[in-house]
């Protein structure tokens, strides 16, 4: 397997596309042909060189190995990441690589933004080809539903306009339909979203009792809220967290509907509920911060992320290339640590909820794994007022994702009690919950 670092959009009508069918070269040569510059050596890693481990690996490290099939190439289109905005600000023309955090700072300058997710490390294409889980999805939709065009290079070298118009089948597909399965997003033009001032909260407890009793509230309550309120409750194994995106709406606002939802009426919580939070703070309350800032004490730098934002791997050598900022008004993001990932994802439908039983069950299994594992089960609030039509089949029934994470472990023999946790957990949840049909 070779890693192409870097693709460049100057490549697509390269005539490589037609001489590597009619003379299958090896892999590295056809490569060396797709490069335009004198560093086009430098952008191709293959297994022969010192940083392939590091190249090939995103933030997360999976065990199947997808990316690491023989004979195969992978190409990071981590430095296709410009960002084009239209003069009434209101379309942008994305290059398909960019990472969120870059992004959103790109679009500060407009005074706009766009309908993605909090983590700054997430790549946009990624994220529409899952359909795009965000913290203004109850009243915006998710992200793929604010993509209004894509240009995509298909297996046969074609380079194709995808919208609504244009291939409206591909436009669909790539929109929900899964990442990296119908051909190579090399950019998006996106229907850009000014945010509002909002309100935000944090609640925590502290005690593995209240962790039941208050996922069951969550769940009865946040999907039934103002669409303008996205929500997600964290469990750990004795810890439980909601936090909370009242979008355009004040501080007093959000704390009558906090007051009126019986949450703190449970056990001992600590809360923060903040208002008059900017677009930046919003992105990074529950990371950074746990308070709605004044404009000048904000600190986005943890959006300023490099195209390849993380860590070394253990003692590999790490690959790097033009890892220049989307600003230099701000510090430069501290990397990203990289783990080892487990996880499963469930969605729980508005015509079968979770009952009591199944509930307390899953919880309880969040509790069964070592310390080391660092299980946590994040939940979030769906039921969507927004209707899109793409590929994302959970739109309209869905009521809560439920999804479980863990860390994996180098040890063979733990990392099979892990896995085994997480099979149990699909053969045991996955009948209770059900699937679209």
């Amino acid at each position: 397997m070779y890693l192409l670092a870097i693709l460049l959009p100057s490549l697509i009508a390269h005539p490589f596309l037609t001489s590597c069918k009619a003379i299958p070269p090896s892999l590295k040569e056809c490569a060396l042909q797709a490069l335009r510059g004198p560093d086009a050596a430098q952008r191709i890693v293959t297994p022969q060189d010192e940083t392939y481990t590091d190249a090939r690996l995103g933030e997360k490290i999976h065990f199947s190995s997808y990316s690491a099939l023989n004979n195969t190439l992978v190409i990071d289109l981590g430095h296709i990441n410009y960002v084009q905005v239209s003069p009434d600000h209101k379309i942008a023309r994305v290059g398909a690589g960019i990472r969120l955090g870059a992004l959103y700072l790109a679009l500060d300058q407009y005074n706009t933004s766009f309908a993605g997710g909090i983590c700054p490390t997430v790549g946009l294409t990624g994220l529409v080809g899952a359909g795009g889980f965000n913290m203004q999805m109850r009243a915006l939709g998710v992200s793929s539903d604010h993509v209004l065009s894509a240009k995509v290079v298909t297996a046969d070298g074609k380079t194709l306009l995808a919208s609504a118009t244009s291939n409206p089948d591909l436009f669909w597909a790539i929109r929900g339909g899964g990442g990296g399965t119908y051909g190579v997003i090399v950019e998006l033009t996106l229907q850009l979203t000014p945010l509002p001032r909002s309100a935000m909260v944090d609640i925590s407890w502290n005690k593995t009792e209240n962790r039941f009793p208050v996922a069951k509230r969550f769940l009865e309550w946040a999907p039934r809220q103002p669409e303008e309120f996205t929500s997600q409750i964290n469990i750990h194994k004795s810890t439980v967290q909601i936090l909370g995106w009242y979008l355009g709406r004040s501080k007093q606002e959000l704390q009558a509907l906090i007051n009126d939802s019986g949450l703190l009426e449970i056990g001992e919580p600590h809360y923060q509920i903040g208002g008059n939070c900017s677009t930046d703070n919003s992105r990074i309350f529950g990371v950074i911060t746990s308070e709605c800032l004044p404009d000048e004490k904000v600190d986005a730098s943890i959006l300023n992320v490099i195209p390849d934002p993380f860590t070394k791997y253990q003692d590999s050598a790490q690959f790097t290339y033009a890892e220049t900022p989307i600003t230099t008004s701000l510090s430069t993001a501290e990397p990203w640590s990289r783990f080892r990932r487990l996880s499963k994802s469930f969605f729980v439908q508005k015509d079968n909820l979770v009952d009591d039983d199944t509930l307390r069950e899953i919880i309880d299994r969040v509790a069964q794994l070592d310390d080391a594992a660092e299980v946590w089960a994040e939940w979030h609030a769906w039921n969507i007022s927004a209707k899109g039509n793409s590929a994302f089949a959970w739109s309209d029934q869905a009521y809560a994702h439920l999804e479980f994470q863990a860390h994996g472990s180098e040890d063979s023999a733990t990392q099979a009690v892990y896995e085994k946790w997480f099979a149990d957990l699909e053969s045991y949840l996955r009948p209770a919950v059900g699937c679209v049909e």
